[in-house]
């Protein structure tokens, strides 16, 4: 690679290479002076510092107007195009979705990619069908380590805690469930929460929250539950207590695949705000690139069609 000698740039001012384009424009320093909303004795010593550097008189008078001279004609035919592409550099092109011929690395919790994995393949199928995508499920620690290190573009799930470097936009609020197995467990259909802290619990620390957000709920009211069992993972839970005399309280993202299962009840819980947030997060060196904009927008979009009150 041809390395660039930056010390030869000291005596060239971009701004000089604007005037000179004006005055070639023009052939005048009044009008180029004008062009460029500038004072005539500041253009006159533009042209000055311009001859000086180039070693050529590059405009003359002649009669009326002002002539170029050879040199300056083959110096503003290389000047041009450059100030031309340099105005590009703070134009961001149009993004194109469609246009997409690109992998993608993201992260989502168990989940999410369960519940939100559907649409966003749809919403890409249809939209940008050149974009192919890699999900890797992982805990919100390692979800962060993973962005920081520039192995994925986005994550998506449960942060507790986030740097000055992550970029976060709210995905869902969600609330949580009572989810049981009412051949296992003699609770009806609307349990109080008396009678839900009355039976056995079986307890995940989703997104590395060992207490857990139901607890502290419970704790600021002087209460807590007996939990007798805990899992590392919140999607196998439901499949636990499918067959096991225990209570589950879980958030909606791991109920709502249940609905209609015929051997789970899922219930309300009755305790006031009791919602999981969920975040979509990026790193702040990516926070120009209109694809991880775009992917959000399509996780969050995905979010709330399943849960457009959240």
């Amino acid at each position: 690679m041809d390395n660039i000698q930056h010390a030869d740039f000291r005596r060239l001012d971009l701004n000089l290479l604007v005037a000179f384009d004006a005055l070639m424009q023009e052939r005048s320093v009044s009008r180029a002076a004008e062009r460029l909303y500038i004072g005539q004795p500041a253009m006159s010593h533009a042209l000055a510092r311009l001859r000086e550097l180039f070693g050529d008189e590059l405009l003359f008078r002649n009669g009326a107007v002002m002539e170029p001279t050879s040199r300056a004609l083959e110096l503003a035919a290389r000047i041009r195009p450059l100030l031309m592409q340099a105005g590009t550099l703070t134009q961001q092109s149009a993004f194109d979705p469609s246009t997409l011929n690109s992998h993608v690395r993201i992260s989502m919790s168990d989940p999410l990619e369960a519940i939100l994995l559907p649409g966003l393949i749809a919403r890409l199928r249809e939209q940008a069908r050149g974009l192919t995508l890699s999900v890797q499920p992982s805990s919100a620690p390692m979800q962060l380590e993973l962005l920081d290190r520039g192995e994925i573009l986005l994550a998506a799930g449960h942060f507790p805690e986030l740097r000055d470097v992550h970029q976060a936009v709210p995905l869902l609020d969600v609330p949580y469930y009572g989810m049981f197995n009412p051949a296992l467990v003699p609770l009806g259909e609307a349990p109080t929460l008396e009678q839900i802290l009355s039976v056995p619990h079986i307890h995940t620390a989703y997104g590395g929250d060992s207490l857990g957000i139901f607890d502290r709920a419970l704790k600021r009211q002087g209460l807590q539950r007996r939990i007798v069992v805990r899992s590392a993972s919140l999607l196998s839970i439901p499949f636990v207590v499918s067959q096991s005399a225990l209570f589950a309280v879980l958030p909606a993202i791991a109920t709502r695949p249940f609905l209609h299962h015929r051997e789970l009840r899922i219930v309300p819980i009755p305790l006031d705000g009791l919602a999981l947030a969920l975040h979509v997060v990026s790193h702040r060196r990516n926070q120009a690139d209109p694809l991880v904009a775009y992917l959000a927008g399509l996780i969050i979009d995905s979010g709330r069609e399943l849960f457009p009150s959240s």
